[in-house]
């Protein structure tokens, strides 16, 4: 944020209603995802506007910026959702917590692959 509201993006959680009462970003509005399309719901949403979609893990907000963009909106899919705005284990339930949960399995790379860029950005993949 620079100060212009005029900038902003509109911020959309598509959460339960339940979890958006229990805390969300500021100034976000709230379309729970199988209500995403209703034409009383679209006419909430500025088309002038970039929209940034947010949910629990980012599976479903990836599935409603496509739809949103399908529908003409420019939607964006917020990176690491709504874990990466808060570490609050009520708000962002879905938390990966690699002390817990990663594994070290092992992984082989291909024959004649490419090395990764220098700076270890992973290609553009995105999480």
């Amino acid at each position: 944020m620079d100060g212009d509201d005029g900038n902003d993006p509109v911020i959309l959680s598509i959460r339960s209603a339940v979890q958006y009462a229990k805390g969300h970003i500021p100034g976000a509005i709230n379309i729970p995802f199988k209500e995403i399309a209703k034409v009383e719901n679209l006419e909430k949403l500025n088309p002038d506007k970039q929209i940034v979609v947010y949910c629990y893990t980012g599976h479903t907000a990836s599935q409603a910026t496509a739809i949103l963009n399908i529908l003409g909106y420019d939607a964006r899919n917020l990176l690491w959702r709504i874990t990466g705005w808060t570490t609050d284990p009520e708000i962002a339930p879905y938390r990966f917590d690699p002390a817990e949960g990663a594994k070290n399995y092992p992984v082989k790379a291909s024959e004649g692959a490419v090395p990764p860029p220098s700076d270890d950005s992973g290609g553009g993949c995105g999480g």
